[in-house]
């Protein structure tokens, strides 16, 4: 069995987890009044630049075993990483890139950067986080059986995983998405602002390149270099910070949104 404390643990990470999607999309929605068409391309073009044909460019570079090990991140890490990052920002800058010019003509008030953004970073918060605490969640509930289909079926290093994972764990993964959910806006503000204005189309690779920064500290710990939390999710929030700061001296700089009526 399951820790009830852990159950409640999922079950309080994932309501949250829910709770900033529909917080986030509720306040654009009302404050700068988003469209549902750029949110929907912003989730689709999330889920077939980055989930699809980024996946499967890594299958025939990473060619990972079938337990997803790569002998890239084992023997050249450094290499690895700077692949991992760049791949990331590529993929999913290019997404943007090609969504805002499908957009701009239907939807080109700087409302559509936001719900591009909200959509790209929602689906993400959807699928890796709700999706993960979900089947956690709902493994550890029928787990509550022991004499269970589930729990003869599973195996027990997947069953052990569970029943010996700390609860505060799984609210490691709203400290991750809930920064990450902010980097997503901000850089589909940056790409927008590349799309839509004259002589700032050197904010599209700029944003390649940020976006791979802010990746690296994830990445660095995927290869072993980096093993303290504490300072893992500090550089991701410096870094969100900076990225904020930044995306709002550009959006000042071209007077495109007056920041008080998000007050």
């Amino acid at each position: 069995m399951v820790p009830i404390s852990t159950i409640v643990a999922m079950a309080a990470a994932l309501i949250i987890l829910i709770g900033l999607l529909i917080g986030a999309f509720w306040l654009l929605r009302r404050k700068v009044g988003i469209k549902m068409v750029p949110v929907a391309v912003g989730a689709v073009f999330f889920v077939i630049f980055a989930l699809i044909l980024e996946q499967n460019l890594h299958s025939l570079v990473l060619q990972p075993n079938a337990q997803g090990q790569t002998s890239l991140s084992s023997n050249h890490p450094v290499v690895y990483v700077i692949y991992g990052i760049l791949a990331a920002g590529i993929f999913e800058e290019t997404a943007r890139l090609i969504g805002f010019h499908l957009l701009k003509k239907s939807y080109p008030t700087f409302a559509t950067s936001l719900a591009y953004g909200l959509g790209h970073g929602g689906i993400e918060m959807l699928i890796i986080g709700v999706g993960s605490l979900f089947n956690n969640l709902l493994v550890s509930l029928l787990l509550q059986d022991p004499n269970g289909q589930l729990a003869q079926e599973l195996p027990q290093n997947v069953i052990q995983a569970l029943q010996n994972v700390s609860s505060g764990d799984f609210f490691l993964i709203v400290i991750e998405r809930f920064p990450a959910l902010l980097v997503q806006i901000c850089l589909s503000i940056l790409v927008w602002v590349a799309v839509n204005k004259t002589k700032k189309f050197w904010l599209f690779p700029l944003s390649i390149l940020l976006h791979a920064l802010i990746d690296l500290p994830s990445a660095v710990a995927q290869v072993g270099f980096l093993s303290n939390y504490v300072i893992l999710y500090s550089l991701l929030y410096l870094m969100t910070a900076g990225l904020i700061f930044f995306t709002i001296q550009i959006v000042k700089h071209n007077q495109l949104y007056p920041f008080k009526k998000l007050a």
